[in-house]
């Protein structure tokens, strides 16, 4: 399979019609909240030498099966699920420090 760092980018625009290119790291689903599935992305940020800041948002369908939007966690409680996976995630593959 010849996959091109291209494949992983999705265009975003903001409410002012800005648009940035941000490169998806993962798709996951948590559970609890089946049915939703939740994206892991970045825009190339640097926080230090070796790592990027990455946003983990929640992927909503658009009616007309346009595309996504990506809506932000606000419940507490979703949130908390959703970082325990995301961090369990990284567990599984060795990525997390401890």
């Amino acid at each position: 399979m010849d996959t091109k760092k291209d494949d992983y980018l999705v265009s975003l625009v903001d409410d002012q019609g800005n648009s940035f290119k941000a490169e998806v790291l993962d798709i996951f689903e948590v559970e609890g909240y089946e049915g939703n599935n939740y994206i892991v992305y970045t825009f190339g940020e640097k926080v230090d030498d070796q790592n990027d800041r990455i946003y983990i948002s929640k992927l909503v369908e658009l009616d007309n099966d346009d595309g996504f939007n990506f809506a932000g966690i606000t419940d507490n409680d979703e949130w908390a699920a959703v970082e325990a996976a995301f961090n369990e995630s990284l567990e599984t593959i060795g990525g997390a420090k401890k």
